[in-house]
């Protein structure tokens, strides 16, 4: 194996994101950029400069056929999820180049991956706003306890004294628990439990409940789509971005300070020779 840099980290993701596009067009699966990639497509025509990973969206029923047909038709290239993987850390979906190894923050102490880009679902969500703040609560006490439990005990954390302190003595806690008792993933089933709350009544909005922000939108804005340029490839992406981008980062259009211009990743990856 050999060490790469972030350059061609971004090399092979972009690879593995056209693996993903053009497999989703010949099988009929609604794919589009999410998040930081959206918004980088929207505002740099690809990467945002300090970032160093690739976010994807698909409604539920895509995401669902996406995890069925995606693996059965690749070798190098493999999703997994907790739907397919019952061990898997995370409540949202990868797609790996398993060629490569990419550990975070190194190879020392990180989990071992390979290198991947993300999918992530967006689920049907209660059109009662009582109900929907409810969800958004599960998935904030999921998210904060799952990254309790899987934090490095003196990983830095923001804010406070206060908050550090709570944050410390709830990592402590979740420490002392057997991992016969409570999995290193159980909270992330929780949070895909929630996410799922309302997947067998049809809702006018569907939201994200599966990250640390709390979005919720019409449905027929993610249903139809255009395109936007991302580092040369012309990428889905949905009507309603502007909207989407805005609930996310306010004026996203502006950049934000030098001293928040960074990644939010510290990585180790390889690749094979």
């Amino acid at each position: 194996m050999r060490q790469i840099d972030n350059n061609e980290l971004r090399k092979i993701q972009l690879e593995i994101l056209d693996v993903v596009m053009k497999f989703c067009d010949e099988h009929d699966i609604l794919c589009f950029l999410d998040g930081g990639t959206l918004l980088g497509a929207i505002r740099h025509k690809g990467y945002i400069p300090w970032d160093d990973d690739i976010d994807i969206g698909m409604l539920r029923p895509d995401y669902d056929k996406f995890m069925k047909l995606f693996n059965e038709n690749n070798t190098r290239y493999k999703f997994h999820c907790l739907e397919n993987d019952s061990e898997f850390l995370l409540p949202f979906g990868k797609v790996f180049d398993t060629f490569t190894e990419y550990y975070e923050p190194d190879k020392k102490t990180g989990h071992k991956y390979s290198i991947n880009i993300d999918i992530w679902v967006m689920d049907n969500a209660p059109d009662d706003k009582q109900q929907l703040r409810k969800m958004f609560f599960w998935q904030y006490v999921y998210i904060r306890l799952r990254a309790a439990r899987l934090s490095p005990m003196f990983a830095p954390h923001d804010g406070n004294i206060i908050r550090k302190v709570i944050s410390y003595s709830l990592r402590i806690f979740m420490k002392m628990i057997p991992l016969s008792i409570l999995p290193e993933n159980y909270f992330a089933w929780k949070m895909l439990k929630n996410a799922k709350s309302y997947s067998a009544v049809q809702t006018r909005c569907v939201g994200s409940f599966l990250g640390f922000h709390e979005l919720a939108m019409d449905r027929e804005k993610f249903e139809k789509f255009t395109f936007a340029e991302f580092e040369g490839r012309k990428c889905k992406i949905p009507s309603g971005y502007d909207e989407w981008l805005t609930k996310l980062y306010g004026d996203y259009m502006k950049l934000p300070p030098e001293s928040e211009r960074k990644t939010l990743h510290h990585f180790e990856a390889f690749v094979r020779e």
